[in-house]
């Protein structure tokens, strides 16, 4: 199933394994994930990881039925396009959340907000340029990728001022990581380097990654 095989994808890569499937959070239903919600909270994305964080850590994670579906139809796994792209990000954004934040409560790491869409923004980046370079006959990254994911892009302009910032924060930050990865690692997943730099950001804390960012030209 997609979303198996994306968080297959993304522990693999990052050498970074969790003893859960996400099907096993996985909330498709609008009303339930509404009911679950903070009082407060948007509940209009078709995305959303939920946690409630006591003396056990509490997930589900939301994904619209609707999506899903969809990308049932027009799998980004046989061909990612612009048809299913957006879709295709909001799945990858999800499994990035829950993946991460259980990878690193099993480390009893603490996790930032700004960490984890951060870190989504980078894996929609990875995830997506190594599916469309597998479906290349070239096996390149198209070159406008870069662009597609961090220049193309809108905010929900109904959402607070903290969160708005959170995500602007996450998406310039992330491009400015990924902009260096293009530079640095011409044929990215094909060389060794390119892998042990994005497993060694994958375990910094927020302010490790914050400061490697913007030392990066």
């Amino acid at each position: 199933m997609l979303l198996s095989r994306l968080q297959s994808q993304l522990a693999d890569f990052y050498a970074a394994p969790i003893p859960y499937d996400v099907y096993d959070f996985l909330i498709t239903d609008r009303d339930t994930a509404a009911a679950l919600t903070p009082s407060g909270a948007p509940t209009g994305n078709r995305e959303r990881l939920l946690v409630r964080d006591g003396e056990d850590l509490e997930l589900s994670l939301f994904i619209d039925a609707a999506l899903l579906a969809a990308l049932d139809v027009d799998d980004p796994i046989v061909s990612l396009h612009e048809g299913n792209l957006a879709d295709f990000l909001v799945a990858v954004e999800g499994v990035s959340h829950l993946q991460y934040l259980i990878f690193r409560a099993g480390l009893q790491q603490p996790v930032s907000l700004l960490e984890l869409e951060l870190q989504a923004e980078v894996d929609k980046y990875v995830t997506s340029a190594e599916l469309l370079s597998s479906q290349c006959d070239n096996r390149h990254i198209p070159s406008a990728l870069h662009a597609r994911l961090f220049e193309d892009v809108s905010f929900d302009a109904s959402l607070p001022p903290a969160a708005q910032l959170r995500y602007v924060a996450a998406n310039r930050l992330a491009a400015r990581y990924c902009h260096a990865l293009r530079r640095r690692y011409p044929g990215h997943h094909h060389q060794k380097s390119f892998v042990r730099d994005l497993r060694d950001f994958y375990r910094m804390s927020e302010g490790r990654k914050v400061r490697h960012i913007m030392t990066l030209d």
